[in-house]
């Protein structure tokens, strides 16, 4: 929990997709660290602050509704999260939107095109072939194949109805919108809400996270670092921010700009300490630093302008008293 997450209109978790989660785990409950850290870390957010889960909304039936899946991880009474009592609504934000949905109805559409096809081909064959019995039942196999696939259409659709009907009736807010990177996240929040400040739990980084800034997704970084104390604050400062530009993009692209008020120690080793952290070594946690930093994009168009000053050297000038 950083001290400015008070300051912000939201705080944004994702439910990532299979795939782009814990590289060593891609369970459903691996992937939803942020869910747990949203409503057991920030049960300590200020009411005026709304909690926002960002998903694809083809996931929503591995979303755990109740306390009772056994998907949902130790610790998290996700029912009360999603009930939001005594402040802001959550909000379940699905990314893609309808398009998601459309795509896996033209998905299941063109699986049952292509069992229609087959049964109309053999259908063919058999009129060819002059065998009435087969040919009329290869029409009936066709026709039901049809039936078929517009019935796993209409259910598809309406399980997910179904599922944010249930957010719905909880109380939480579900928003659909187009798009699926952290830059359309953050545009939707903008332009829907009004929000001016939001911060983004990353449970990820690697090539996502750095097109993303790229994109002007980002304009503070706050990084976690295993930092050497030798040589003090500065020298502590140095290596940070080296580490934390070597991780947002190459510097002809973005630069990195911090300064030694920006960087605080962090005890994770401590009782108190956020159990979700993971930096650890031989599976001990340790103290590292925490760099928040403010993030600016190369804008190549611009190119540096030099200014030239004539000079001329000051005479001798003596003063007498």
């Amino acid at each position: 929990m950083m001290p400015w997450y008070e300051q912000v209109d939201a705080c944004v978790a994702t439910f990532p997709k299979e795939g782009n989660g814990p590289a060593d785990d891609q369970s459903v409950t691996s992937r939803l660290n942020g869910l747990k850290w949203l409503a057991t870390h920030g049960k300590a957010l200020p009411a005026g602050v709304e909690r926002v889960l960002v998903m694809d909304a083809t996931d929503l039936c591995d979303l755990p509704l109740s306390n009772d899946d056994p998907m949902l991880p130790k610790g998290v009474d996700v029912e009360e999260f999603w009930m939001g009592q005594g402040r802001k609504p959550t909000k379940v934000l699905l990314r893609h939107g309808d398009n998601a949905q459309a795509l896996a109805a033209a998905n299941a559409a063109a699986e049952a095109a292509a069992a229609a096809a087959r049964a109309a081909q053999a259908a063919k064959n058999a009129i060819e072939s002059g065998d009435a019995e087969e040919a009329a039942q290869a029409a009936i196999d066709c026709q039901d194949a049809a039936l078929s696939a517009t019935s796993l259409i209409q259910g598809e659709l309406q399980a997910t109805q179904d599922l944010k009907q249930r957010l719905l009736d909880m109380g939480v807010v579900v928003e659909v919108m187009r798009g699926g990177d952290p830059i359309d996240v953050m545009a939707h929040l903008g332009r829907r809400n009004g929000y001016k400040a939001v911060v983004w739990r990353a449970g990820c980084w690697g090539s996502r996270g750095v097109q993303s800034i790229l994109k002007g997704a980002f304009q503070w970084v706050s990084a976690h670092l295993a930092v050497d104390a030798k040589g003090g604050k500065f020298w502590q400062l140095m290596l940070a921010e080296r580490a934390v530009q070597a991780a947002c993009g190459p510097e002809q692209k973005v630069k990195i700009f911090s300064e030694q008020e920006d960087l605080s120690l962090v005890y994770c080793d401590e009782d108190d300490a956020d159990s979700d952290c993971v930096m650890t070594v031989d599976g001990r946690p340790i103290r590292h630093v925490r760099l928040d930093c403010r993030v600016a994009l190369v804008d190549e168009s611009k190119h540096a302008e030099v200014f030239s000053f004539k000079t001329k050297p000051i005479g001798a000038r003596s003063e007498e008293h």
